[in-house]
């Protein structure tokens, strides 16, 4: 997909690397871009795409290995890059012989880090002399274990059908735990520097470490209501934390992946989701201050699987989606998966909204509902200053398809599983859409007739694929503020994952892409600010800052650290692997200060 207004691409300096090209697309532009996007899945130009390399043969890398850097990367953009998801996709040598993992989501949990290490004397300015180094640490060697004894995933799982050998009720317990053990195959989500948590881990003080900026610890989530706590130098899972030692009322079985943190009190944000015939949303608020948990409201409501959620300076909001369980969650009992016990899409049901108080202990303050829509993750979310509205930001989907289309036989078009799949139904059904809602919080009545139907927000920015995509992100000095700028992983239709890098301009709907070298894949594009940059006064220095990615070159099964210039999408420079790094989900940055070498 080439550009149709401008090409803003610029030549690197210094080493010579092969980037991408960027370029910008305009409103007008969304029409003709996803007309592009479907004749490229027609024709199944992916098959020129591989990826295969970032999901199979994958090793660890527990001794730091130095990479080569090629062009400019920032010296103030030393620190830790930290990154998680799923690393290997089969387990070999069970007791029946080579287990193959079915569905991406329930790959075997591995932890990467890079290491950018500058000199001493090199200014804050100074671009160059910058040390790049790599490890990595599966996170699932006990599950690992287990399955080999097993024979098969002694557990329920995301999507990946259980054996036989488990029963129905073991298909059940060991969602959160199977004969006394916590399950151990925990990789979505990373979070950092958790004071909030100082009650239920050791948490020692941030700290360089030899050269290596070190966070104080570190809490890897999944769709479970659990934590598993890593060593920040050497990456080991060293503990497994339920919801329930954080507040004994948070019993249930489920939780989102994607836990909030309050960006100036680092409060923690979540839910627990207790599955039965009433099922229960308990939103809860662990408090830096003082450690302890307060819930901070009770929703009955349908069970779905919900990956994500808003904050705001003064509310928690939860949108329940059209994703719901069937049998009120039992029928995971009787699957074993969590996919497979997803009711059907239907598209006559509402996404149901509820926004809760969290500064004055008032619980759910206004409900809406929106047409029926999926969705995994939300941006930002901020109010409204002169009215008090409250914006919620989020990537949807117009049904459940997606979540399909991440099984490792269609990612990696084995027996032409892909070609089948993109060719079955619209193409628009897996597109994803940015959209922005305004919430009134003043069109809720609570003395209103609980059978008349609630209010709706309204959609205020909706921008289609292929000018936006999934695991989007924002400079987050501006969560929970009003933010101009957001990034994702995008499509161009020529790859079964991502091909390039968007960024859009919420103000003018105007985006620049980073559209990547031929079968070269992005992943999460992490915004690392430039420092001492006042946003309050210097709103136009939002995207001040450069965006770190690992990229996987499926042809040479390769990775590199992508760094790119955020304001201008433009490449700065490269580190370098001779190996392949997992495609991973999330991962966060932890700043590191003038590092020796």
């Amino acid at each position: 997909m080439g550009p149709s207004t401008e090409d803003v691409s610029a030549p690197v300096v210094g080493d010579a690397v092969v980037g991408g090209s960027t370029y910008k697309r305009t409103a007008a532009d969304e029409e003709t871009s996803m007309t592009e996007f479907e004749d490229n899945l027609t024709k199944a130009a992916f098959v020129d795409w591989p990826i295969d390399a970032g999901f199979e043969g994958l090793t660890e890398h527990r001794k730091p290995v130095e990479l080569v850097v090629k062009g400019n990367i920032p010296a103030w953009a030393a620190g830790s890059l930290y990154r998680t998801g799923p690393g290997g996709s089969s387990v070999e040598d069970t007791r029946n012989g080579t287990l193959k993992i079915s569905h991406w989501f329930d790959g075997l949990a591995q932890m990467h880090r890079f290491d950018i290490l500058v000199p001493e004397r090199s200014s804050s300015e100074d671009f160059g002399q910058v040390r790049v180094v790599y490890s990595s640490r599966c996170q699932a060697d006990e599950f690992v274990k287990r399955i080999k004894d097993a024979g098969c995933i002694p557990s329920a799982s995301f999507a990946q059908r259980a054996d036989p050998c488990v029963g129905m009720f073991g298909k059940f317990m060991a969602m959160f735990r199977r004969r006394g053990q916590l399950y151990t195959n925990i990789g979505v989500t990373i979070n950092t520097n958790m004071a909030a948590f100082r009650n239920i881990a050791n948490t020692s003080q941030g700290e360089t470490s030899g050269h290596r900026a070190r966070a104080s610890n570190i809490f890897i989530g999944s769709d479970l209501p659990l934590f598993a706590q890593a060593d920040p130098e050497t990456m080991e899972a060293i503990a497994y934390i339920p919801h329930t030692a954080l507040h004994p009322k948070l019993k249930g079985r489920i939780g989102p992946a994607h836990g909030m943190q309050d960006p100036e009190t680092g409060d923690y944000f979540s839910f627990n989701l207790e599955l039965g015939a009433a099922s229960t949303y308990r939103i809860f608020q662990v408090s830096t201050d003082t450690g302890s948990t307060t819930i901070l409201a009770t929703i009955a409501s349908k069970a779905a699987y919900i990956h994500s959620f808003f904050l705001t300076e003064q509310y928690v909001v939860l949108c329940i989606p059209v994703a719901h369980y069937q049998w009120n969650g039992a029928k995971i009992l009787w699957k074993g998966t969590l996919l497979d016990s997803i009711a059907p899409f239907d598209e006559s049901k509402k996404c149901h909204w509820f926004i809760v108080d969290r500064r004055n202990g008032k619980g759910v303050v206004a409900r809406f509902t929106s047409p029926a829509a999926f969705f995994f993750h939300t941006s930002n979310a901020f109010e409204d200053k002169d009215t008090g509205d409250v914006i919620c930001e989020v990537v949807q989907y117009p049904n459940l398809s997606i979540m399909r289309g991440m099984y490792y036989d269609i990612l990696l078009n084995r027996d032409n599983k892909a070609r089948e799949f993109w060719s079955d139904g619209p193409k628009s059904n897996l597109m994803a859409t940015l959209v922005r809602y305004r919430f009134c919080i003043d069109d809720f009545h609570e003395s209103q007739d609980k059978r008349s139907e609630l209010p709706s927000p309204e959609v205020i920015i909706r921008v289609s694929a292929p000018h936006i995509g999934d695991l989007p992100t924002i400079n987050e000095a501006y969560a929970c503020r009003k933010h101009r700028f957001t990034y994702s992983m995008a499509s161009r239709g020529l790859s079964t994952l991502f091909d390039s890098i968007s960024k859009i301009d919420c103000e003018t709907r105007e985006v620049l892409i980073w559209s990547a070298p031929q079968a070269h894949s992005p992943s999460e594009a992490i915004f690392v600010p430039r420092p001492s940059v006042d946003t309050e006064a210097h709103a136009a220095d939002e995207d001040d800052g450069v965006l770190l990615s690992v990229v996987l070159d499926g042809v040479n099964k390769s990775s590199y650290l992508l760094c790119l210039d955020a304001k201008t999408m433009t490449e700065l420079g490269r580190a370098e692997c001779e190996f392949a790094v997992a495609m991973t989900l999330h991962g966060q940055h932890v700043k590191g200060g003038e590092l020796g070498l």
